[in-house]
């Protein structure tokens, strides 16, 4: 990659970056919110380098790890320390930092690992290739390119990072460099659990999770073209079937189940009455630009933002309106 700066921020190459990590003590390793597997992995996979090179560091998250991801977690116990730098992965803007204490929301970043097209340059040096599956497929590139080894440990965060932000490999960023990643990984682990992680990650649902899923589809919403859809979740409704935040992951896919979409949204009422909106595209929809427009970000094809107030029935309209019209100049 071709050094360049961009708001003060330089983006670098995997041997830069590999020498600024080298170069770290006592490390914050910051992902976003609502974590999803690709974060996870990934600043897990960093937290396993970082220790092999005998750096302290902690993964924080404002959220909760869910408990699918327990075979990244499982038996890790962080240190106490204060931190000394800060580095992020698989997060494109402060923002998506959530509610992270303010010394870590408003940390100067040493390095930023990414791969999403939105990242708003908000670190010292930015490690990026937008053209990347995952986050975690960038530090596997950074590993193989610095002849770093790969231990058990990392390849089973890396490949729970590039499998889930593919769709399990169903998604169009699922190319031959992230196929070949995982090829690499799979052979020299072979005897990793891949198949037990597929099924928990992507087929087993709870009760209460298949319930909501046909209530959602049930009430889903189409624009007068069929293009956008559109499903509501009030938070009662995760109440009243029990259901914790981590158990409604992959609800931004169903709207795309419906043939004939190009753009499926999903609004999420949250606790506090703000809303969190995740968009999918499909084979000519760029729904990242729909994201931006409401202040949040991601790729093409999988994307979100916030909004912070507003009536739902006048919320999910907006929402609708907006992809509608966006999507009539895409194509």
């Amino acid at each position: 990659m071709i050094q360049t700066e961009q708001g003060g921020c330089r983006e670098i190459g995997s041997a830069e970056a590999l020498q600024i990590l080298r170069s770290l003590r006592d490390v914050y390793i910051l992902i976003h919110r609502s974590p999803d597997g690709d974060c996870i992995g990934s600043g897990y996979a960093l937290y396993h380098i970082l220790r092999e090179m005998g750096i302290r560091s902690r993964v924080c998250c404002a959220d909760p790890i869910p408990a699918m991801f327990r075979d990244i977690t499982e038996g890790i116990t962080f240190a106490e320390f204060e931190p000394q730098a800060f580095v992020s992965v698989d997060v494109a803007d402060r923002n998506l930092f959530g509610d992270l204490p303010e010394r870590e929301r408003n940390a100067e970043i040493a390095l930023c690992i990414d791969h999403h097209i939105s990242n708003t340059h908000y670190a010292k040096c930015l490690h990026w290739n937008p053209d990347s599956a995952a986050a975690c497929e960038i530090l596997f590139r950074l590993m193989q390119d610095n002849g770093i080894p790969l231990t058990e440990q990392t390849a089973l965060c890396l490949y729970t990072g590039i499998a889930t932000d593919t769709g399990c490999f169903q998604f169009s960023n699922a190319d031959a460099a992230a196929f070949r990643a995982v090829a690499q990984i799979k052979a020299q682990f072979p005897h990793l659990p891949y198949a037990r992680l597929n099924r928990e990650l992507f087929v087993l649902k709870s009760e209460g999770r298949l319930r909501l899923d046909a209530r959602l589809m049930e009430h889903a919403r189409l624009s007068a073209d069929g293009r956008v859809a559109l499903v509501y979740l009030p938070y009662a409704w995760m109440e009243e079937l029990h259901l914790s935040a981590e158990e409604i992951e992959g609800t931004a896919n169903l709207p795309m189940q419906i043939i004939g979409v190009e753009v499926g949204i999903i609004c999420k009422q949250q606790p506090d009455g703000s809303y969190r909106i995740s968009m999918r595209g499909g084979e000519h929809a760029d729904v990242s630009v729909i994201a931006q427009h409401f202040g949040g970000g991601g790729h093409i094809k999988a994307s979100g933002c916030s909004l912070r107030e507003g009536e739902p029935e006048a919320v999910c309209t907006m929402l609708m309106e907006a992809a509608s019209g966006f999507l009539r100049e895409q194509l």
